[in-house]
Parts: structure tokens; C-alpha cells; sequence
């Protein structure tokens, strides 16, 4: 059995006070900089990270090599207000400032959307695996609708590839790590004549399963690989031509349901609550779940699964991006395709007997074109454009509780997505001190849903604009917007305040079993306004880096999810968040850098019906109601290079991992730390580094799904285990 690290309050309380005043945007370390200052593309153009009034951070190339390969999860540690929950590769779920969709049907779209270069990324299961080879990472708080579309409710993230260079260069990274991780990634990039550059980049991740199976194959492993080939060509005097092309294969990896088991039973709304070791509940034996089994130990990295669960994808996209600059006004056109297809299966029950077993299988498409002008002069710059998406997932689902609980649910179908949208935003600079930005989009998006279900192969259910035209075709139309007043009073410090909507559209949820009544399936679109205030500021010749933020959202219509019994559904409720967070950057001396943010929530979704008919209001999932996080890096020369210790550090108060917020599915306050130190040769070629990750080997959870009161049990979730590891990296 682990041995659970032991930490005095004491020590927590010491950590936690040397995390929140040791001066995250420090994670912004070497993304692009331009004049000693990091440059962003958040208003889809370059600028100055301190001279934009949006709460926008980015983690840079060396901040994410220093996560030690972690996957997405790892960026919560780095940026105030994300939570991220990803149980198992199959579903990527963002959260800013408490703002998610954790329905895990594969057919859904977030309100936090995920872009890679500009492009939209509409799958959940597509987003793993991302993160390599990047220039850097962009987060951007609040809703982004205007510059990026219907599903930016609650902000973005996205990632920025290194690009391809007219000189040569490249690197190759060796990662070897707990579990028996072997991990590589590599890139060469440089001209192939005087108007063509390529880059060929390549990652794999190989590594056994975490959680110890005891009567089976382990659960947790990585079968992962991912390329990317981009090219880039001049096109006449003021043209460029970038085409890139991207693969990911996940290979029968056995990551699917990387749960644990924990018995339960439920309240008087019907809400889930973990049993004691010594309550018998369901009348089987103390602890014991409805079918009387209880996990051996409390170690949460163990399991007796009766089946191994299952993750195999496929993901390939293609992008051309043409720009054209006709002097003082440049075009833009982007044309993307993606596809996926994915096959996911799990042991729900997590114990030995064949109780409740879970398939999915998705298969999508994905078409996109954005067209867009944009120019500038002394005193306006502005953006208009064009966009539209389509996408087409066939999606199946499969519920077999046929060895025990007889009967066998399989139920899925077609979703189909039209969307046009026209936007256009200008910034007027009124004096050099006060500058005035206006934007808007107005959106339309037509869905058409195709759905059936079945019982131990019997059609009971058929949803589709035939049995129901009313209901399973919908349009939806909105517009989102922006208005902002920027004010610099003096060189390096920044006010604004803004006013700015987004809107996510509505869809189509998901029943698992019958009776099912068709006017619960469809629900509508939801509008976010969110009311800011923030300041940026930097002092003493940019040793110091300070940036605060207060905001309040109107959240109309919020699309909560709850799981009641097996069945998945999604209702229309009215919601508020209202919140404030902070970033400090202290470089006090040559090769020190101390950081740290603090985020605070008050969130609250309204007459949020429970299981068993009561109505109340409840906080919203992943929102802890403070969140304080904070880095220290010190690099020193040492002989024919310089040594570097870096260590980051996050406290998060509790938070519910459902709408519902059952008892089981609170989340105590937590705090998890890293320690990398590295060695640098002295002309670069050589970094040789060791690292630790979740170094104080932290039991917390990351996802929990509440089934107490149908089989007596929870999914439960843990971010994994401590990881020790080590790297070498030869960059050329």
C-alpha cells in the first residue's frame, strides 16, 4: 500500500503564506517578448500583454517544459480562476472563473473554448495532446464572443505553435519518469528554400498504469503519439502561405474510467453521501455498496476492476492560413478540417462483479473558414470578418448491466451544426492617455439532432425531425459585444473598465434510459455579460509586475448539468459569479523570479431542482471560493553553465464537483506543489533537468460522479500520484 505523506498544519500554513506573498503570470516565463515585454495575440493581433485590457495570462514554452510533461491539468497550477478536469484523455474540461459544462456526452461543446492558432476545436476529446512543441499558452478570462465566437461564454485557451524558421534549428527532449514513463519530443524547423520554411515536430508518451489493478491489467497507462508538419511559403511580394497538418493517436491505451471506489449513500434529496467503514447502508455490510462490495484499502491508486477499461482515438486536422498585407489593411483566411474518432469503455461499478459497464464511440467531423480584414492608422485600428463552422458527430452509447441487473440500454445518434457569424471590432485612441474600444457579433447557428434509443434490443424511443420537427431542429441567433474605456495615466499603468456578452448555443442532451419525455432534451442557449474593472502596472524598470481585476457576471440562462439517476440532462437556469483576482511579478535581482495570484469567487446558480423535487439555489461546480497560487525561480551560474531550482505551489479552498453539490461530491481544500531544478549548458545546446511533481504526493480528486443513490457508489477521480522524473533536452 502508499504510504500517505504526512504534513504537519503548521508546515501548510508555512507553504501556503510563502506561496501568496513569495512574488503567476510568471508562467508567462520566455513566451514571445518583444522590448523585454511578452506579447499576446488575445485580440487577435500582436500586442503587449500589459497594454490590453482584457485579465489575460500566458504561459510560455519554458514554463511548460518545466511541468514535466504533465498533461493539461498541469496550466490550473500556473493561471488564476482555471480549474481543469480531464478523466482520462476522452474528455477535456475547462473551468474559469467558475464557468464549465461538465456534461460528459461526447456531442457537447463548452462555454470555455479551446483554439489551437486560431482555430476552434469543438471537441472535448480532441484536446489532449495538444500541448507540444508550443510557443506558448494564452488564457483569456471572461467572455471572448466578439473576436472568437458563440462558445467563448466564459473565456478561451489556446495554444500557439512554434512556427517555421528561415534559419535552421531544432530540439530533441528525452523524459523518463515514474510508472516507467519514456517520453520524446522533438522538432527541426528551417528553410527549404528562399521563400519556403518547414517544421516537423513529434512527441510520444509512453508510461504503465497508475492505479494497481489487483485482479487485472492496471488502469491509467499512455499509448500516446503526435506529429505535426507545417509548412510556410511566401506568395508574391506581401503574401504568406502556412499549411499545417496534425495527427494524434491515442492506442488502445487502457486509460479509460481511471476511477475509485467509494461506497455511498444518499440523503433526503436523494443526493450521494460517502458511507463510514462501519455503515451498512444498503443492508450488504458496513461501507459496502448496493451489491455488497467494499475496496480493500483506502488507498485510492488501487482497484479490483472486472474489466480493463479502454481508450483508442484518431485525430488528424489540416489548416491553411493566408495572409496578405495590401498596405495599411491586411487579410487573413483561415481554412480548417478536422476529424476524430474515438472509442471509450469503462467498469463503472469499479469492483469485480459484471454490475454496470459503459461504452461510448464517436465519430466526427469538423469545417471551418474565417475571412477577415484588418488595418490601422494613428488613432484607429480595427477587425471585421466573416466566419462559419459545420460539424458532424455520430455519436453511440452503450450501458450493459446485463450479468446482474438484466437489461442492456443502447442509445445514441446524429448531431449536426450549422453556424454563420459576422463580427468587427475598433479601438479609437482618443488622446495618448484614453483609448475607446467597440465590438460586436451577431451569430447564427442551426442544429438538427437524429437520436434513438433501445432496451436489451427493443426501440422504445426515436427523436428526430420527423417524430418531433419542433423540438429536434433549433435555431439559435444572438449577437455578443464588447465596450471598453482604457485609460494610461502614466507610462506602464493601465485602467480599464468594460462591459462585455457572450453567448453560448443551445443543443441537445442525452437520456440513458426510458421513459423519455422529447421536451427535455433540447435546451436553450445561455448569455453571459460580464462587468469589469482592472488595472496593469509595472514599476521600478519592470522589476515589478502588478495586475488586479474585479469583476460580476449576469449570467442568463446557464446550462446546468446534473446527473439524475443514470440520465444525463442539461436545464436553463439564471446564474451570478462575482469575483476578484490578482498577479504579482517580482525580479528582484539577476536570475530570481518570484510570483504568486490569488483568485476569489462568489457563485451561485438559481432554482436548481433536486433528485427528490426540492428546489434551491447552489454554487457552481469547480469553483472554489478562493484560490492562491505562487512560484519562486532562482538560476545561478555554476561552472560551464547555470543551475536553476524552481518550485510552484496552489491552494485551492473546497469546491463541488457537480450543480447538485451532493455531500460526496465536495472537495476539501488542498495545496500541491512541484520542485524542477535544471542544468544549463552555457551556449544553450544542453539542458539536463529532474523533477517532481505533485512532490508532497497529494491525494485530492479532480472529477466525481455522484450514482449513491441508484447503485450505491461514486466515480471517483484523483489527479495522479507524485511523478518523479528526469529530462534531457539538445536544442541545435
Amino acid at each position: 500500500m502508499r504510504r500517505k505523506p504526512f504534513i504537519r498544519p503548521s508546515v501548510r500554513l508555512v507553504l501556503l503564506a510563502g506561496a501568496a506573498f513569495a512574488p503567476a503570470l510568471a508562467a508567462a516565463q520566455e513566451a514571445t517578448v518583444v522590448d523585454d515585454a511578452i506579447v499576446v495575440t488575445a485580440q487577435k493581433r500582436e500586442q503587449k500583454l500589459q497594454d490590453i485590457g482584457l485579465s489575460v495570462s500566458a504561459v510560455g514554452g519554458a514554463a511548460l517544459d518545466a511541468m514535466g510533461r504533465q498533461d493539461v491539468t498541469a496550466l490550473a497550477g500556473q493561471v488564476p480562476s482555471l480549474q481543469v478536469s480531464q478523466y482520462s484523455p476522452t474528455i477535456t474540461v475547462f473551468n474559469i472563473r467558475g464557468v464549465s459544462q461538465n456534461d460528459f456526452a461526447d456531442s457537447q461543446e463548452a462555454p470555455i473554448a479551446f483554439y489551437n492558432d486560431e482555430v476552434y476545436v469543438s471537441a472535448l476529446g480532441a484536446i489532449s495532446g495538444q500541448m507540444f512543441d508550443l510557443e506558448r499558452v494564452e488564457i483569456l478570462r471572461g467572455p471572448q464572443g466578439t473576436l472568437f465566437g458563440r462558445n467563448a461564454t466564459g473565456g478561451l485557451v489556446q495554444a500557439i505553435t512554434k512556427k517555421p524558421t528561415s534559419t535552421f534549428e531544432g530540439f530533441g527532449t528525452l523524459t523518463v519518469g515514474s510508472y516507467g514513463q519514456i517520453a520524446t519530443e522533438g522538432a527541426v524547423s528551417g528553410p527549404l528554400s528562399d521563400t519556403v520554411r518547414a517544421r516537423l515536430a513529434l512527441t510520444t508518451n509512453h508510461h504503465g498504469g497508475y492505479i494497481e489493478n489487483r485482479i487485472g491489467r492496471d488502469i491509467g497507462n499512455s499509448r500516446f503519439f503526435g506529429g505535426r508538419l507545417q509548412v510556410e511559403a511566401d506568395v508574391g511580394t506581401n503574401g504568406t502561405l502556412l499549411v499545417k497538418l496534425q495527427g494524434l493517436r491515442n492506442k488502445d491505451e487502457t486509460s479509460g474510467g481511471p476511477y475509485t471506489h467509494v461506497g455511498a449513500g444518499f440523503n433526503e434529496d436523494r443526493l450521494g453521501y460517502a458511507l463510514g467503514p462501519n455503515e451498512d447502508f444498503w443492508g450488504t455490510c458496513g461501507g459496502c455498496d448496493a451489491f455488497g462490495y467494499r475496496d480493500s484499502d483506502d488507498d485510492p491508486f488501487t482497484a479490483d476492476f472486472d474489466r480493463t477499461g479502454y481508450f483508442d482515438r484518431k485525430f488528424w486536422s489540416v489548416t491553411a492560413r493566408y495572409e496578405h498585407d495590401f498596405g495599411g489593411m491586411q487579410l487573413t483566411s483561415i481554412t480548417d478540417y478536422q476529424d476524430l474518432k474515438k472509442r471509450y469503455a469503462e467498469d463503472s461499478d469499479m469492483s469485480p462483479l459484471p454490475i454496470f459497464h459503459y461504452d461510448t464511440a464517436q465519430d466526427l467531423y469538423q469545417l471551418s473558414q474565417e475571412l477577415r480584414l484588418a488595418g490601422d492608422s494613428d488613432r484607429l485600428t480595427w477587425l471585421a470578418g466573416i466566419y462559419g463552422l459545420k460539424i458532424k458527430t455520430e455519436n453511440a452509447y452503450q450501458i450493459d448491466g446485463s450479468a446482474i441487473l438484466g437489461f442492456i440500454e443502447n442509445y445514441g445518434g446524429t448531431q449536426k451544426t450549422d453556424s454563420v457569424a459576422v463580427f468587427g471590432q475598433a479601438e479609437y485612441k482618443a488622446s495618448d492617455q484614453i483609448s475607446l474600444i467597440i465590438g460586436g457579433r451577431y451569430s447564427w447557428d442551426w442544429k438538427k439532432y437524429d437520436y434513438a434509443h433501445a432496451e436489451s434490443g427493443v426501440t422504445d424511443f426515436v427523436f428526430n425531425s420527423s417524430t418531433n420537427p419542433d423540438l429536434a431542429k433549433q435555431t439559435f441567433k444572438n449577437w455578443s459585444g464588447k465596450i471598453e474605456l482604457d485609460y494610461h495615466p502614466v507610462d506602464d499603468v493601465l485602467l480599464y473598465v468594460s462591459a462585455n456578452r457572450g453567448t453560448k448555443s443551445g443543443g441537445f442532451g442525452i437520456q440513458a434510459f426510458a421513459p423519455i419525455d422529447p421536451t427535455t432534451l433540447p435546451y436553450d442557449q445561455e448569455v453571459l455579460t460580464n462587468y469589469e474593472g482592472g488595472f496593469k502596472a509595472e514599476f521600478a524598470d519592470r522589476m515589478v509586475t502588478l495586475n488586479g481585476s474585479v469583476f460580476h457576471y449576469d449570467y442568463k440562462d446557464y446550462q446546468a448539468f446534473s446527473l439524475d439517476g443514470l440520465s444525463q440532462f442539461v436545464t436553463n437556469r439564471p446564474a451570478k459569479v462575482t469575483g476578484f483576482e490578482g498577479e504579482l511579478i517580482l525580479r528582484p535581482a539577476t536570475g530570481l523570479m518570484l510570483s504568486a495570484f490569488f483568485a476569489h469567487l462568489d457563485t451561485k446558480v438559481k432554482n436548481i431542482r433536486l433528485p427528490a423535487g426540492r428546489v434551491t439555489d447552489r454554487e457552481m461546480p469547480q469553483a472554489p471560493e478562493w484560490s492562491v497560487g505562487g512560484m519562486l525561480r532562482y538560476a545561478v551560474p555554476v561552472g560551464p553553465g547555470s543551475l536553476a531550482f524552481q518550485t510552484d505551489w496552489k491552494y485551492d479552498s473546497k469546491q463541488y464537483f457537480s450543480t447538485f453539490n451532493a455531500p460526496i461530491d465536495l472537495e476539501d481544500s488542498h495545496l500541491v506543489g512541484n520542485v524542477r531544478v535544471s542544468f544549463t549548458t552555457e551556449d544553450d545546446r544542453w539542458v539536463i533537468a529532474a523533477f517532481a511533481n505533485n512532490v508532497t504526493d497529494k491525494e485530492y480528486r479532480i472529477y466525481n460522479l455522484d450514482l449513491g443513490a441508484v447503485l450505491g457508489l461514486s466515480n471517483q477521480t484523483y489527479a495522479r500520484p507524485r511523478w518523479i522524473g528526469g529530462s534531457v533536452t539538445y536544442n541545435f
